[in-house]
């Protein structure tokens, strides 16, 4: 079906219900206004085509008639209103000649369920409808549409149209399948040729550097990746570009020819010191070669933090570290802070610094060689979140002529936009706080005597628990 699709659907349904009403009654109508236009004091129904939803059985599927073609499968609903003459005297004894109007229409369309199918006095479907329904790979299927009272009365209450009785029907599937273009003639062939090129795995001979490390700090302090070469053979093809990887990482090709691959690193390898460099060509990935990074990050003492204690120790444990390391590097959402403070002394495996102020937030902590701070292990992870200071005061006070519990908590990093509490694992959302040291939430009722627990989550970052007594 092309783009017409709808409106050969209309038609035919109009074409099918009219050439039966007309039977019951020579004067019947079949009208496609919109139910807030005024509807004609006459015989007959009035069909309006009110929602067009893509069918889900049709998401991601392919014309029949061509792989290429995209196909767009709908579900057209409409509605189906009995029109019928205002009777001239109220107290007549004579039924709504609507409803019969409705009766027939509702028949017409049980008896003939599939509209490519129909072949009636009246109505013959070969003749009836065009060649976007007649040539259709799926069939037009009508069927009544379960509607509530309360669903028909919000379409009638959204045109602001007094409800009318009316029933509704689905009409699957109606296909729409934009044209192609036809395809052109091909050019008249000047000359021939053939490229030969061996179809093999790639094969690694060397790495260049073979032990390093990943990166360098940049500019603002921002991890910049170091490069490598890779030499071997059938490390690339025509129209095949390589993709390489570290450890599972993903390398940035720069430049790749058969026999050299230039990349850059990834910035972070979560397993090491000794990763897997692989290449792979049209899908075939050949040996891996070891590349050593160094220096290499294995762990943090600290994963979560509150930064409570003055001041709050970081150690860094892993291997090839600068003795003495020139800073320790914690970056979030593109920016970075620096720390130089280091506590104790400082070894090839491990380096203790003191964490800087830092905000709320997902840290990744990288140490930082002396050699002119061209040397970056990879990262690690470290979240600061809210510090709760106790004690956690709760005091009583009047709202309106009740008595509820006020509950004041100090601490650190507490001001943000999105505040709640939670109190014996309840939440309390508690509504944007400027004031970073404390905050002063009333419940809307006094708390329980005894022991509960309190957390503090700002902005997504929940504190550490403690423990208060009302």
């Amino acid at each position: 079906m092309g783009a017409e699709a709808i409106h050969d659907v209309t038609r035919g349904l109009r074409m099918l219900l009219y050439s039966q009403l007309t039977l019951e009654n020579d004067t019947a109508i079949v009208t496609l206004l919109p139910p807030g236009d005024a509807l004609p004091n006459a015989l007959g129904v009035n069909l309006y085509l009110y929602r067009v939803v893509e069918s889900p059985s049709t998401k991601n599927v392919s014309w029949q008639g061509s792989a290429m073609k995209p196909l767009l499968g709908l579900n057209l609903s409409y509605l189906l209103t009995p029109l019928g003459k205002v009777p001239e005297d109220a107290s007549s004894d004579q039924g709504d000649d609507a409803h019969t109007m409705l009766g027939v229409a509702m028949m017409t369309l049980h008896e003939n369920p599939v509209l490519n199918d129909v072949h009636i006095p009246g109505f013959d479907a070969d003749t009836v409808l065009g060649p976007a329904l007649l040539d259709a790979y799926d069939q037009v299927k009508v069927s009544l549409l379960p509607t509530s009272i309360e669903e028909l009365s919000k379409i009638w209450a959204t045109i602001n149209q007094p409800y009318r009785l009316s029933v509704a029907y689905e009409v699957n599937l109606v296909e729409l399948i934009p044209d192609q273009p036809a395809p052109a003639n091909g050019a008249l062939v000047a000359r021939t040729a053939l490229d030969v090129f061996a179809f093999e795995a790639p094969t690694i001979n060397a790495l260049v550097p073979a032990t390093g490390a990943l990166a360098r700090l940049g500019p603002n302090d921002v991890a910049v990746p170091n490069e490598i070469v890779i030499s071997g053979t059938a490390l690339s093809a025509p129209g095949r570009p390589p993709a390489a990887t570290l450890g599972g990482a993903p390398l940035t090709i720069l430049e790749a020819s058969a026999k050299r691959i230039r990349a850059a690193f990834p910035t972070n390898v979560n397993a090491g010191p000794d990763a897997d460099v692989r290449v792979t060509v049209a899908g075939r990935t050949g040996p891996a070669s070891t590349f050593r990074i160094a220096p290499w990050l294995a762990s943090l003492s600290l994963a979560r933090s509150d930064l409570h204690a003055t001041p709050t120790l970081l150690t860094l444990t892993g291997q090839g570290f600068s003795v003495p390391p020139f800073a320790v590097l914690f970056e979030s959402g593109g920016r970075a802070v620096s720390a130089q403070t280091f506590a104790g002394g400082s070894t090839a495996s491990s380096a203790t610094v003191e964490i800087p102020a830092l905000g709320n937030g997902v840290y990744a902590v990288r140490l930082i060689g002396a050699d002119d701070a061209s040397s970056s292990t990879n990262e690690r992870t470290l979240e600061i979140v809210p510090l709760i200071t106790p004690p956690v005061t709760v005091e009583q006070v009047k709202a309106g002529s009740a008595l509820v519990d006020r509950i004041i908590v100090n601490g650190a990093r507490l001001d943000g936009v999105a505040i709640a509490l939670i109190v014996d694992g309840v939440a309390y959302l508690a509504g944007p706080n400027a004031n970073p040291n404390q905050i002063v939430y009333t419940f809307g009722r006094t708390l329980a005597s005894g022991a509960h627990t309190l957390a503090v989550e700002v902005d997504g970052f929940r504190s550490l628990q403690v423990e208060f007594v009302r």
